[in-house]
C-alpha cells in the first residue's frame, strides 16, 4: 500500500499504471451520510472494499466512529482484525463449519441462514467457553441465503435460549432496491418477523445504499452502506477512485494503417498513437475497445483498436508536445466508471471489483 499526496509523483510502484484512491473524499462521503441518516452505519467492505482496499479504507472509517463492518468471508474479517479493526464485524455470506473456530478467535459475527447451519454452530458451541456472536438473516424475497419467515421465530428462540450464542442482529436483503413496491413487500415480511418476536432488542437492518438514501422508513437501527461510501451511484457523493497510466510509447500511424489485434481501427489520416500499459488483464473489459475515452491534461482522447491483455492505445493526434511518461486518466470524477457499465449493460459494482490488484493502489489526500 502506498500513501502519497496528490502533488507528489507516483514513483513507488513498479508499474506505469495504478489505481488512485482519495481518502479525503471517503471521509467527506462518510460525514455526509452520517449527517443525513442519524443512525448507525455498517460499512460494507467486502470484495476488498469493492476493489478500493479494505485494510486501507476500514481504519479511516473506524477513526470516524463507524458502528461496524460487513464482509463476505471469514478471511476478509480476519484481514480487518489484523489491520487493527476493533469494532464489530459481520460475515454477511456463508461461513463453513470448519471456519467457526476462526470466527470465535477473531470475534467475527456469523450469519445464521439455515436450520442446518444453526445445528452446526450449536455443536461447535459445546467446545468453547465464551459466547459466539451471531445474526439471523431472514429471506424475504431474495431467495439466496436466509431463514424463511415461517421458521424465524423458532430459530431465534433457540438462539436466545442458548447459553453461548449471542444474538446481535436480525436482518434481510433487498433483491431490487430501486423497485419500491417489491422492496415494501420485503419490508412488510421483515416487519412481521420482528412483530412476532415482541420483546427482542437487537440490531435490525435491511437497507442497502439505495434504500438507505431513498427510503427513510427502511433505516431501522442500522443501515448497510457499501457503494455510496465509495462515491458511486449518487451525485451528492464523490467518487474515490481514479485509474491512471503513463504513456510508454508514441508512434506515427499513417492514413489507412490499423492499430492492434484484428485491425478494428484504421487511421482516417496520419495519426499519433500513444500506448498505455493497462489491459483486460487489469480488469478493463475488452468489449470497451474503441468505445471509451481518457483525459490527457483535461483534453478528451479516444481509445483506439482492440484493448489487449496488458496494453491499450489512444489517438493523441490533437495533443501538442505529448511525451513518453505523461499521465493519461481513464477513470475519475469526470470519466465515471458508471459510463463504462452502461456501455457494457452491467453495473458499476462489477467493474470496480474487476480492477485487479496487479494495478497498485495509491492512497491520496487532498
Amino acid at each position: 500500500m502506498t500513501v502519497t499526496h496528490r502533488t507528489q509523483s507516483i514513483t513507488s510502484t513498479q508499474r506505469d499504471a495504478w489505481v488512485e484512491i482519495n481518502l479525503s473524499a471517503l471521509e467527506r462521503n462518510f460525514k455526509k451520510l452520517k449527517e443525513l441518516l442519524k443512525t448507525n452505519i455498517m460499512a460494507v467492505v467486502k470484495a476488498d472494499a469493492y476493489g478500493h482496499g479494505a485494510t486501507a479504507i476500514a481504519p479511516v472509517l473506524q477513526s470516524l466512529k463507524v458502528y461496524s463492518f460487513g464482509v463476505a468471508t471469514v478471511d476478509e474479517g480476519i484481514a480487518l482484525r489484523k489491520a487493527g479493526i476493533k469494532v464489530p464485524i459481520l460475515i454477511l455470506g456463508a461461513t463453513p463449519f470448519w471456519s467457526f473456530e476462526s470466527c470465535y478467535t477473531n470475534e467475527l459475527s456469523i450469519t445464521i441462514y439455515s436450520v442446518d447451519q444453526l445445528k452446526q454452530i450449536e455443536d461447535f458451541n459445546k467446545t468453547v467457553e465464551n459466547e459466539i456472536s451471531v445474526q439471523v438473516k431472514i429471506d424475504t424475497g431474495m431467495n439466496r441465503l436466509g431463514i424463511s419467515p415461517a421458521e424465524a421465530s423458532s430459530v431465534i428462540e433457540r438462539i436466545r435460549n442458548s447459553k453461548k450464542l449471542k444474538l446481535d442482529g436480525i436482518f434481510s436483503h433487498l433483491s431490487d432496491a430501486s423497485n419500491y413496491d417489491f422492496s415494501k413487500v420485503q419490508k412488510e415480511r421483515f416487519d412481521q418477523v420482528i412483530k412476532d418476536l415482541n420483546d427482542i432488542h437487537v440490531q435490525k437492518h435491511i437497507a442497502n445504499s439505495y434504500a438507505t438514501i431513498n427510503y427513510p422508513e427502511f433505516r431501522y437501527d442500522l443501515v448497510r452502506i457499501g457503494i455510496a461510501l465509495y462515491g458511486q451511484e449518487f451525485n451528492f457523493l464523490e467518487p474515490l477512485i481514479s485509474l491512471k497510466g503513463r504513456i510508454t510509447e508514441i508512434h506515427k500511424v499513417l492514413k489507412d494503417e490499423s492499430v492492434s489485434y484484428s485491425r478494428t481501427w484504421r487511421a482516417k489520416k496520419d495519426s499519433l498513437i500513444a500506448t498505455v500499459p493497462i489491459g483486460y488483464a487489469d480488469g478493463v473489459d475488452r468489449n470497451l475497445s474503441n468505445r471509451i475515452h481518457a483525459l490527457y491534461n483535461e483534453v478528451k482522447i479516444n481509445q483506439v483498436g482492440n484493448i489487449t491483455m496488458d496494453q491499450m492505445m489512444f489517438d493523441i493526434s490533437e495533443i501538442k508536445d505529448a511525451k513518453v511518461g505523461d499521465v493519461i486518466t481513464l477513470i475519475d470524477k469526470k470519466l465515471l466508471i458508471s459510463d463504462w457499465a452502461e456501455k457494457l449493460n452491467t453495473i458499476t459494482y462489477e467493474l470496480i471489483c474487476r480492477l485487479r490488484m496487479r494495478l497498485p493502489r495509491v492512497y491520496t489526500r487532498d
